[in-house]
């Protein structure tokens, strides 16, 4: 019998060349219940009732589930979600609170998908700079368990699974990220706005004048098609132009405001 070691490039190698969703739904199908899981569904954390366009969403997970969990511009409050958000790697179910700190709403949406026929799971983030988070989910019907050593296959693939859905999606194709690449004088100045430093403030300390500061944000602004420079820096932020640990990390000795690539 082949190792998970080959089923898994195995799978990968068919998640390559597949050519449609329905070919990739059956392959994932097969593959999942041979590592022990029921069900699966790779999805992108978006609001599918305004833009399903280019959006990857791909599963046989129960219509209990699904009912309960329909994004449609509601705010879910479901704690896997939010862990999603805090970490790289996959993590099983009873691991989230070791994640997230629950809330009440929480626990009712975990309350909730117990009574939708699901027993255990084990969930995959996947972060891609500029576009939506997503996730891959791994599941088995109530009174089952996952095998833990299946997790390191599981995450794999996650991995090939989710880059095959995103191809046939089109979302490769149509990244929110647009325009041209920043300058570092336009990166410096961002990260100093976030830092909440005025134009004068980031003109002295970057040895401009206050209208050349202004012309850097201006252009920024330009590039991702914003009006304001809050939305600036959240754009920034989501196409990882720029990181959190840019505008709150802690200064190193001998270095400026922001590091140029």
């Amino acid at each position: 019998m082949p190792s998970r070691l080959e089923r898994v490039q195995a799978f990968a190698e068919s998640a390559s060349t597949i050519a449609s969703g329905a070919e990739l739904h059956l392959l994932l199908d097969e593959t999942v219940r041979d590592f022990g899981a029921d069900y699966f569904l790779m999805i992108h954390h978006a609001d599918f009732s305004t833009a399903p366009a280019g959006l990857v969403r791909i599963g046989n997970y129960p219509l209990e589930f699904i009912s309960i969990s329909r994004q449609d511009g509601r705010p879910l409050h479901d704690p896997i979600m939010d862990a999603c958000e805090r970490t790289l790697a996959g993590f099983f179910w009873d691991e989230v609170w070791s994640i997230v700190t629950p809330t009440e709403r929480n626990r009712r949406r975990a309350a909730a998908v117990a009574q939708s026929g699901l027993g255990d799971g084990f969930v995959v983030p996947t972060h891609i700079p500029g576009e939506h988070l997503g996730s891959c989910h791994f599941a088995v019907r109530a009174g089952r368990h996952l095998p833990r050593e299946n997790s390191a296959a599981l995450q794999a693939i996650a991995a090939f699974g989710f880059e095959a859905a995103r191809r046939l999606a089109g979302e490769a194709k149509a990244p929110l990220r647009r325009g041209a690449p920043l300058t570092d004088r336009q990166r410096e100045c961002i990260i100093l706005c976030a830092q909440g430093k005025s134009d004068s403030v980031i003109a002295q300390l970057l040895g401009l004048s206050h209208k050349t500061v202004n012309a850097y944000v201006e252009a920024a602004k330009r590039r991702y098609g914003v009006a304001t420079r809050g939305q600036l820096i959240v754009r920034a932020l989501y196409a990882s132009d720029i990181t959190f640990h840019d505008i709150v990390g802690p200064p190193s000795a001998g270095r400026g405001p922001a590091a140029c690539n």
